[in-house]
């Protein structure tokens, strides 16, 4: 396995892992197994540092998502005792393994210090010791990241439960509208040469993934295929969605359409679930974030987005379709079956000034990893 290089990215401002493609596919948590078994031990410590940065990306977004969740159910006039109540019930869920009560932040803490006793363990040369840290604090992670994505689900759901279906793209106007600011500007074929935004999409790509620990065995590593007008990404499952409809086969959980989470999925026709009923809440994003925005701002989209479907007879069982994603490597020579299947047409000039779109400033949101 390559040795890693962790590089500062001068368009996205700051560091990100760098290496060819089969090896970004390649989960931080096994690199730093390799790292150790090789007795690389400062390589090792530095994957353990930036280890804490794909998390980070992930715990902060969750951060401002349910916050934002709730504000919206307010907002919209949703009872206050309704909103309490399902916050309750996420963290009721939530309660840990060991029979202790769900608190992100101080869960979050746990991991940084494990980190911690990571790395001691790395620069003592005690690889052992460090091979069981590493599992530790991954798993402590995992638990931190798999709850957050609950609770957000949880509010998901309230929204379509108490103001019906086609609240939920409205809802993501308001949770998303930051996040493609200060993440997908750079997109833009306007602003910056497409094999420059091409790189640190796909590398963006592959470190929110491992982030969110996407695989079987929930280590962070995926398929990743390099086609002559394309990559290919496929999550099995993803760490968010994915898991969603599946439960969690770690914790021993079933998919959160059933008891005790009684959550659900979409139902009716829409353009951000390409007209197919039984796309979770939470996978719509994508199809909003990476598909619909861009396309209605840049005109075309930044990634092409294949969710799993939900289906009560599989998933029972555990199982669902992978996830997938496709990044063209000519952003105007995306087929015009990607649009139409979101209720849109493929333009013939792309770029935010042909499709007049007003200069949104490069905000920060406050959040990390801006890729």
């Amino acid at each position: 396995m390559a040795e890693t290089t962790i590089a500062f990215a001068e368009l996205l401002g700051r560091r990100v892992r760098m290496g060819p493609w089969e090896d970004q596919k390649v989960s931080t948590y096994r690199k730093m197994i390799d790292a150790l078994d090789g007795a690389r031990w400062d390589e090792a410590a530095q994957l353990g540092s930036y280890f804490v940065d794909e998390a980070n990306v992930c715990f902060t977004l969750y951060r401002q998502w349910i916050g934002d969740l709730n504000g919206y159910l307010r907002e919209q006039g949703v009872d206050e005792k309704r909103i309490r109540a399902r916050n309750d019930q996420a963290i009721a869920v939530a309660t840990l393994p060991d029979g202790s009560p769900w608190h992100p932040r101080k869960h979050w803490d746990r991991f940084l210090s494990e980190v911690q006793d990571f790395t001691a363990a790395a620069y003592r040369e005690q690889p052992d010791e460090a091979r069981q840290r590493v599992d530790v604090m991954k798993e402590t992670w995992r638990q931190c990241h798999d709850r957050d994505v609950d609770h957000t689900y949880a509010l998901m759901s309230l929204v379509k439960e108490q103001l019906g279906e086609p609240a939920i793209r409205d809802m993501y106007d308001r949770v998303l509208l930051p996040l493609f600011v200060w993440r997908y500007e750079k997109f833009d074929v306007d602003k910056y040469p497409w094999d420059e935004s091409l790189e640190i999409l796909m590398l963006v790509a592959c470190e929110a993934m491992r982030g969110h620990l996407v695989g079987p065995e929930r280590t962070g590593d995926m398929e990743l295929i390099e086609l002559e007008d394309r990559f290919v990404l496929r999550f099995d499952p993803c760490g968010s969605g994915g898991r969603t409809l599946r439960g969690d086969a770690i914790e021993g959980t079933p998919p959160r359409m059933q008891p005790p989470y009684d959550w659900t999925v979409t139902e009716e026709k829409h353009s951000w679930n390409h007209y197919t009923p039984g796309v979770c809440l939470y996978c719509a994003h994508c199809i909003i974030l990476m598909e619909e925005m861009p396309m209605d701002r840049f005109g075309y989209p930044v990634r092409v987005i294949d969710p799993p479907i939900y289906d009560a007879d599989r998933t029972a069982v555990g199982e669902a379709p992978k996830c997938q994603w496709q990044m063209f490597k000519d952003p105007t020579q995306v087929p015009a079956e990607y649009y139409e299947r979101v209720g849109r047409t493929k333009p013939a000039a792309f770029g935010s000034k042909a499709h007049g779109a007003r200069e949104l400033p490069m905000i920060s949101a406050g959040l990390p990893g801006a890729g």
